[in-house]
């Protein structure tokens, strides 16, 4: 319930930011513009990367960058990615003009296929964009009776947006193997603000 009302705060401010973010308007000069060679976009991030590898690296049938912010060791544990042709044309509806019921309808299926705690339109580009935030706990009706049973703490927590951009369809993710704070989220909607591949 908490990241549920941090989510509806969150989504408030995002309205905001992208109204200041409109043409004539500038982002704060602080933070790290980072742009890809390979897939021709860039995004601000809150800092320089530690490092930045290849998607392939991690899911080989997936294409993107990976921007890792925070590490344990070897491990990655506050990242973005960032993946073009990340989902066809028809995976979502029009998500410019959704009926009231249509939209209910996706975020319905959305949350039961994906296990998304929270899911809004933002606008992106010009756009609307799904904005989803994986749930941190998860209740699950292991022998289908109708009756959740078990609990399960996933291992982290991710934010999902899925939006076409001017050269492909993108999604980009924030992930981190810790619940997320007020700051994640401000440097990720910031960045998926700033985002262009044009």
């Amino acid at each position: 319930m908490i990241l549920k009302r941090m989510f509806l705060t969150f989504m408030s401010i995002f309205t905001l930011l992208a109204v200041a973010a409109m043409p004539g308007t500038s982002f704060a000069a602080d933070g790290y513009l980072y742009t890809s060679e390979r897939f021709g976009y860039s995004i601000k991030c809150p800092e320089k990367p530690l490092a930045v590898i290849n998607l392939s690296i991690l899911s080989p049938q997936e294409q993107g960058d990976v921007l890792i912010f925070e590490t344990d060791g070897h491990n990655p544990t506050k990242y973005w990615v960032i993946s073009p042709n990340a989902f066809s044309n028809d995976t979502f509806p029009d998500l410019d003009n959704l009926t009231d019921e249509a939209r209910q309808d996706l975020f319905t299926r959305l949350a039961i296929e994906r296990g998304y705690e929270a899911i809004s339109l933002v606008p992106i580009q010009g756009h609307n964009a799904i904005y989803a935030v994986t749930a941190k706990t998860i209740q699950i009706d292991t022998d289908k009776d109708g009756q959740v049973d078990k609990t399960i703490e996933q291992e982290g927590q991710h934010i999902e947006t899925y939006f076409k951009g001017a050269k492909s369809n993108y999604c980009i993710v924030l992930s981190s193997k810790s619940a997320l704070t007020e700051d994640d989220i401000n440097n990720y909607q910031y960045g998926l603000l700033s985002f262009n591949d044009k």
